[in-house]
């Protein structure tokens, strides 16, 4: 991140003050948004809306406490690149410590109680898997992998990462530990595949998870609310029980000209003034969630009429090719739903703290666990307490799920999917080897679960014209957020994503006089791709002469021609040019100065 324009505070676009701003959707992009908008681009807080399906703002970023226990859906797996992210935090005042931000706040809590694992792959009910440090890849899979990254996304249309590798890589230790960690599975996008390789550059020390954030509490404390409680200060509008399913738009699809919804259950449209924006939340990984507990099955919702925020996109897809095709990820709901699980444990501190024996964590620092030989591929992890600001002494929570829950259990004889609270824990507890004490477990434990319809479905193969852009090709006054935006080089799933999509939106509408944050360039850094070849090639120490490949002179046109291609696909450094004209530094002259040419 260049600090120089990052920071910089820019001036006000004109006419800011008399134009309003509509966002659909309160999750961590909507807010985001607003912040932006405020922070960045001086608009009064009053002259935004944020509208918002359910009771609560957060989306996918969720955190409750009901009657009987904690209730949380996902687990955000948190790095120090996700730039737009803690330029967000940065702005945010802390709402334990004055005078400090929510950014404060979580490098003082990693630096407290930074993660770090040897437990990361399970074997045989309660033994660490002894290979999970083993990231050598058979010869044909390194040379799967690097074709991958070397191919263009044009290339990988449509394709998944199954039309490239065999059994031996889907067996092999960094899969495991890759896929279990992101949710991936072998039917999933080549492209969104390798632009987590790139952008991530397969993370040094991946398999002990150093190098991963959390927060002080779960993700809805620590992050969702303080951002919140500072826009109600700033007198920013939050609208519930609003459905929005569509947009009125000019004759091109350009320009939002009212806002369709259903609000406390009545058809109602909002009217779009000259000058105003539209920000739109077109999707989310959560929608239609539905939650089970010790004794209930979570059912998987189906529902094609009420899809939240997709029904926006899916009206507007119908409109203009612009707008992307939402079909190519929501058509195939048992491809890309999932379960996740939340124990709340009162009053039983043995089951935590065997596994804390046995990992050799304390709970909130040993990051994931995933057992290699489950069949429904569980992964679980402890937190650490309090996870919630008014958790009691003697209540311990975690978090985990099941990435292919239409198998049936190793124990339990069901798929995950059929399967009560209880019967998912039983089998997490035959897994860890402590079926001796599950009675007293089940009897100490409220397991709240929820079956996610959509959880993975940004991940299904597709072009890259099948997402809409964050501004559409013409579009004056409509942004989309969140996770089912094209982003350039950035990858969906995180956090970061939805927070980019804000600010980009943000800048690109108003033509705001500020650089946009820039991707992680990790993958164009010479001192991965070397960790990257070593990892992959079991080298451990300097590389000697006797790894390097014999190169058949047969192949070396071949060969000089991926090389241009990997030089030319390295963007150009970072611009020094400071003026207002970005073209200048792209021409040979701008100046004509009158003095002759030297002969």
């Amino acid at each position: 991140m260049n600090i120089y324009k990052t920071m910089y505070h820019p001036h006000k676009p004109a006419g800011i003050d008399g134009r309003k701003a509509y966002i659909v959707g309160g999750g961590i992009a909507g807010l985001a948004t607003a912040v932006f908008l405020i922070d960045d681009a001086k608009m009064p807080g009053q002259n935004i809306t944020i509208y918002e399906k359910k009771q609560v703002m957060g989306g996918s970023m969720d955190g409750i406490k009901n009657e009987s226990g904690y209730l949380c859906r996902g687990e955000r797996e948190l790095e120090p690149y996700m730039e737009c992210l803690w330029y967000l935090c940065s702005k945010i005042p802390s709402l334990e410590n004055e005078g400090r931000t929510v950014l404060d706040d979580v490098v003082d809590f990693n630096r407290d109680e930074p993660i770090h694992s040897e437990a990361r792959l399970w074997v045989n009910q309660g033994e660490i898997y002894s290979h999970v440090h083993d990231y050598k890849l058979d010869p044909k899979d390194f040379a799967a992998m690097n074709k991958i990254l070397a191919s263009t996304e044009e290339e990988l249309a449509d394709l998944a990462i199954e039309d490239f590798f065999g059994e031996s890589f889907f067996e092999s230790s960094f899969w495991t530990c890759f896929h279990s960690q992101l949710a991936f599975k072998h039917y999933h996008s080549a492209i969104e595949c390798r632009r987590y390789w790139q952008r991530f550059t397969f993370a040094n020390r991946h398999e002990y998870l150093d190098g991963f954030v959390h927060t002080k509490y779960n993700e809805y404390d620590a992050i969702i609310l303080p951002i919140e409680r500072w826009l109600i200060d700033k007198g920013v509008n939050f609208v519930f029980d609003s459905s929005v399913y569509d947009l009125e738009m000019d004759d091109h699809y350009n320009t939002v000209h009212g806002i369709h919804m259903y609000q406390n259950g009545e058809d109602k449209t909002v009217r779009v003034g000259n000058g105003d924006l539209v920000f739109v939340t077109n999707g989310s990984i959560s929608e239609n969630s539905c939650f089970g507990d010790n004794k209930t099955v979570a059912h998987t919702n189906r529902d094609t009429k009420d899809m939240g925020t997709f029904t926006i996109w899916q009206n507007l897809a119908k409109k203009d090719e612009k707008f992307g095709h939402p079909e190519k990820f929501l058509s195939d709901i048992d491809k890309t739903k999932w379960i996740s699980f939340f124990p709340t444990v009162k009053g039983f501190p043995e089951f935590f703290e065997r596994i804390e024996k046995m990992t050799g964590s304390k709970a909130g620092t040993g990051g994931m666990m995933t057992f290699k030989d489950s069949n429904w591929d569980i992964s679980f992890e402890l937190h650490h307490k309090p996870f919630f600001p008014l958790q009691a002494d003697d209540e311990e929570v975690g978090w985990g799920y099941g990435l292919y829950g239409e198998n049936v259990g190793n124990y339990i004889k069901k798929p995950m999917w059929d399967c009560t609270g209880d019967e998912i824990l039983t089998e997490l507890l035959y897994h860890l080897g402590m079926l001796d004490i599950k009675d007293e477990v089940l009897a100490h434990t409220y397991m709240s679960t929820a079956m996610m319809p959509y959880c993975t479905s940004q991940f299904m193969p597709r072009k890259v014209e099948d997402r809409p852009k964050n501004v559409p090709d013409g579009c004056t006054n409509l942004a989309f957020l969140g996770q089912f935006v094209e982003v350039d080089d950035d990858v969906v799933f995180t956090v970061e994503t939805s927070v980019r999509t804000g600010l980009e939106g943000v800048y690109k509408l108003l033509g705001l006089e500020k650089d946009i944050i820039e991707v992680n360039p990790s993958r164009f850094d010479a001192r991965y791709m070397i960790e990257r070849m070593k990892k992959f090639s079991g080298i451990k120490g300097p590389v000697k002469e006797e790894d390097l490949p014999n190169i058949d002179l047969a192949m070396m046109a071949q060969f000089k021609k991926k090389i241009v291609n990997k030089i030319n696909g390295i963007p150009p450094y970072y611009q020094m040019y400071l003026g207002h004209d970005r073209t200048v530094p792209l021409k040979d002259s701008v100046l004509h100065p009158d003095a002759p040419q030297s002969k």
